[in-house]
Order: structure tokens, then C-alpha cells, then sequence
């Protein structure tokens, strides 16, 4: 058998699998994880609740790619603040420092650009849960939009503990 043959024996299925894959990896939705509790040694990431690992399918994503909000019930009343995020010392990867009151139940609502994580906050305001709604579209598990009811039973679940 010549070195060509053998070359093709171990490259084509290699080809083949390569193709095959190229149309299921085109279709993955943005995803963000969330990382708690953040290392005290990284500077860039020192006094943040949480670091937001974001991916998308193409290229880094920014902070423009980034939205968030704090929802709370303080004293009763629902509050939104609205988060700014940090970057930090690695690609796609942002710091989140508290930017809510101290005082009530709070719940965070991240977004890379069509995926949303609902994160749950403990009574001193660390990542005590997360959450990425999902929905099943052909068979495969997608992250599907977040609505008020949402982060409205996640308040309830949070202020109730």
C-alpha cells in the first residue's frame, strides 16, 4: 500500500467527520456560565460576586455583546438596577461587582445576546444558584427567553428562605 493510500485511509474519515460536525456546530446558541466563587489572587477580578464566561459561536464577544439587571424586593417594592460589567484579564471573560443595595432579596438577570442566566443570590449578596431557561426546538435543548414570571418566582423562592 503506498504512503498516498494510507494518507487517505487515515485523513478521509477524519474529512467526513469534520463535515458532518460543521452543521450541528453552526447552530449552537451564545452560552455564558458563571463562575462562583471568583479567584481572590486574580486582580482584575478581585472584590466581583461572580466572573460571566461568555462564548459565542464567532469571535469574542465584548461588552456590548453583555446586558444585565438586579431585580429586588426591598421592603416590599420591586427594584431593577441596572448592571455594568468589567472586563478582565481574559477574552470573554467579565467581572461582576455588586451594584445593588444591601438591604432585600435580590436576583441577577445576565444576557450575552440571546441567551439569559437568572442568577440567585444568597442573604450576603453570593451566587447561591443559576439558572439558564431552556426550551426544546427539534429535539435539542435551547436557551429560550427569559419573562417576568421568570425572575418573579425566582424572588419568591429567594425571599422565601
Amino acid at each position: 500500500m503506498s504512503r498516498r493510500s494510507i494518507l487517505a485511509i487515515l485523513v478521509f474519515p477524519l474529512a467526513v467527520a469534520a463535515l458532518a460536525a460543521a452543521p450541528a456546530a453552526a447552530k449552537w446558541p451564545p452560552w455564558l456560565s458563571i463562575e462562583s466563587p471568583v479567584n481572590p489572587y486574580d486582580a482584575t477580578a478581585r472584590g466581583a460576586v461572580c466572573l460571566i464566561h461568555a462564548r459565542v459561536r464567532e469571535g469574542t464577544p465584548t461588552l456590548a455583546d453583555l446586558h444585565g439587571s438586579a431585580e429586588g424586593l426591598v421592603n416590599g417594592a420591586r427594584r431593577s438596577v441596572e448592571l455594568r460589567f468589567d472586563q478582565t484579564g481574559s477574552p470573554g471573560v467579565f467581572a461582576l461587582r455588586r451594584q445593588w443595595p444591601g438591604e432585600g432579596t435580590w436576583v441577577l438577570r445576565i444576557s450575552l445576546l440571546s441567551t439569559t442566566a437568572i442568577v440567585s443570590l444568597d442573604e450576603r449578596g453570593g451566587v447561591s444558584g443559576v439558572r439558564i431557561p431552556m426550551t426544546v426546538a427539534s429535539g435539542t435543548p435551547v436557551p429560550r427567553a427569559v419573562v417576568a414570571r421568570d425572575i418573579d418566582s425566582t424572588l419568591s423562592v429567594a425571599s422565601a428562605h
